[in-house]
């Protein structure tokens, strides 16, 4: 960017015409389409076409790149604690490996359990509430301690208790939900 003054200007003005496109394609779509629709888009879509199973696995890639960017800053604080002996290539393969296997477990888990949408949310609640609000505020209190007001201090640490409840309390909801679909599609399947 030429000028970095300008970002917020161009942020705003960005994710309005996004937000405005999104907004008219979906009263478009209401439109033309009506009720006769899926609640998912896929679902609506024939089968039998190329386009769709496009559409399905970009529908299935695309919460992948959430995890992957989630476990980013874990691969690269281990690739940091790797031994200086050890050249910049093998910490960079280290750091790689271990990026790519956690993300072939989340898709592990993922397939095995038939309800993805409870999955993701339950793993999603924990992991994205520790990246976004408890991890944040945790270090800044820890590395800022002896520098920070104290106001500001207990507000770093009351966001942390919260951000840790909302973790809890959405990852015992998702796990209630998705123990009811399994107990559900058990009472089906008997």
């Amino acid at each position: 960017m030429k000028d970095p003054s300008r970002f917020t200007k161009v942020s705003i003005v960005s994710f309005t015409i996004v937000t405005a496109l999104y907004t008219v394609l979906a009263f478009l779509g209401a439109k033309l389409f009506g009720p006769e629709v899926n609640p998912q888009i896929t679902l609506s879509m024939p089968p039998h076409l190329l386009v769709t199973k496009i559409a399905l696995w970009a529908t299935v890639l695309t919460p992948m790149t959430k995890y992957a960017l989630e476990i980013a800053p874990f691969a690269i604080q281990l690739e940091h604690n790797l031994p200086d002996s050890m050249s910049s290539k093998v910490k960079m393969i280290i750091r790689g490996c271990v990026g790519s296997f956690l993300l072939l477990l989340i898709l592990a888990l993922a397939l095995s359990v038939p309800y993805f949408e409870y999955v993701l949310s339950l793993t999603g609640s924990l992991v994205s509430i520790a990246i976004c609000v408890i991890f944040p505020c945790a270090f800044h209190a820890k590395i800022c301690w002896g520098q920070i007001s104290k106001p500001l201090i207990i507000l770093n640490l009351t966001l942390v208790a919260f951000g840790s409840l909302l973790g809890v309390l959405g990852t015992i909801s998702s796990s209630k939900l998705l123990v009811q679909s399994l107990r559900r599609r058990a009472h089906h399947s008997a």
